[in-house]
């Protein structure tokens, strides 16, 4: 394998574009697989995981990454990973933080900008058939009806951990069902982040071995649907996103949406609306500029 095509410019987009994967996938209600569709790499990134299999533990250990990156496209998938990874350990505290003090403005961004480039990737593709629009309806339906489900809890011991990563690392595979809000609904949310921040490895440790174990199963699956129904797939999951946006919306008490003003008056706090306003009309310009999805 020539690493110099680890560090070229292709590599550091898509280091970048990991890194807003990263991000995406610590924040509930945004997907990191909603991210890489955005930024057109999502077929490359499931494709690359799929490819991973026991061919690639022997490559691995006989330290034949020339056959190894042929098979899973190193170049590619090294970068991308690496932007994940780096997002989630140096961001953990900070998305935190503003989604503390700051939720409405944050959200207000991300809702704009999986609106609009949901919207353009649809347009796109151009519907024209009966089977176009019922895959964006079943997609919209689907991603509602997944935002409208109510935490629960299922402990602390290390298998809930595990089923927790493996659940969660589905649903950030998916565009429109963060995993982040998978953890929330199963009550590890907290704790993930917490153990991210304090560096506790043993719970880092199991989520994580949770979460390859779902990414090697799962991107099969979703391979295989790109692969044969490339289309139907797309526009099922840009309808996804657009059902889940209901997750997204800024001004919430309980999981009910309100409006800015209606916000402001119960909580008695401020609803931040001319930022709000700001960033989603930025989250416009920038869904503009990003390449669409092939």
């Amino acid at each position: 394998m020539n690493f110099y095509k680890l560090i070229d410019k292709n590599s550091f987009y898509n280091y970048l574009k990991g890194m807003g994967m990263g991000i995406a996938d610590i924040i509930p209600g945004i997907s990191g697989g909603t991210v890489a569709l955005i930024l057109g790499i999502y077929s490359d990134f499931i494709n690359s995981i799929r490819s991973f299999n026991l061919d690639s533990i022997s490559y691995i250990i006989n330290l034949d990454f020339k056959k190894l990156s042929h098979q899973i496209n190193l170049p590619f998938l090294i970068p991308v990973i690496l932007g994940i990874i780096t997002s989630i350990i140096s961001f953990s505290f900070l998305v935190s933080y503003l989604l503390e003090f700051y939720r409405e403005v944050i959200f207000s961004f991300f809702f704009g900008l999986i609106l609009f480039s949901a919207s353009k990737i649809i347009l796109n593709l151009r519907p024209s058939s009966k089977i176009d629009f019922l895959q964006i309806f079943l997609g919209i339906s689907f991603g509602y009806a997944i935002s409208l489900i109510d935490p629960i809890g299922t402990g602390q011991n290390y298998f809930s951990i595990f089923f927790s990563g493996l659940i969660a690392i589905t649903a950030m595979l998916l565009p429109g069902i963060s995993g982040s809000y998978i953890l929330l609904i199963l009550g590890k949310y907290d704790l993930i982040i917490n153990s991210l921040s304090n560096f506790d490895y043993g719970v880092i440790l199991v989520f994580s071995s949770g979460a390859v174990i779902g990414v090697l199963l799962f991107s099969r699956i979703i391979s295989m649907l790109l692969s044969k129904y490339f289309r139907k797939t797309i526009l099922f999951l840009s309808g996804l996103m657009l059902g889940a946006l209901n997750k997204l919306w800024p001004w919430q008490i309980d999981n009910e949406n309100y409006l800015p003003d209606e916000y402001s008056n119960i909580l008695g706090v401020d609803n931040f609306i001319e930022f709000s306003i700001i960033l989603f009309l930025i989250s416009f310009l920038i869904s503009f500029l990003i390449k669409s999805v092939k």
